[in-house]
């Protein structure tokens, strides 16, 4: 009796993180690609302080982390999480 509970818990799980994977495809997504267009923008100019120094970073920018690409990667990494 337990293991007919236990897996028809864990089918209804699999089954709402595809659904939830679904639809985050077609409202989520988007709206994270367009985003990244303005996260990877260029700086158009740089901030100075009144004494004329320029403001540094207190912490450092890792250019090679790994971000999925669009498409498969994207979709797997989603469905993964929501899992």
């Amino acid at each position: 009796m337990f293991k007919r509970i236990a897996q028809t818990a864990g089918f209804t799980g699999l089954l709402a993180a595809l659904l939830l994977t679904l639809l985050q495809s077609f409202w989520v997504v988007p709206l994270i690609q367009q985003a990244e267009t303005y996260e990877k923008a260029p700086a158009e100019h740089v901030h100075e302080h009144a004494d004329g120094a320029v403001a540094e970073h207190s912490h450092a920018h890792d250019e090679a982390a790994w971000e999925p690409e669009n498409g498969w990667q994207r979709v797997l990494s989603t469905t993964g999480g929501n899992l």
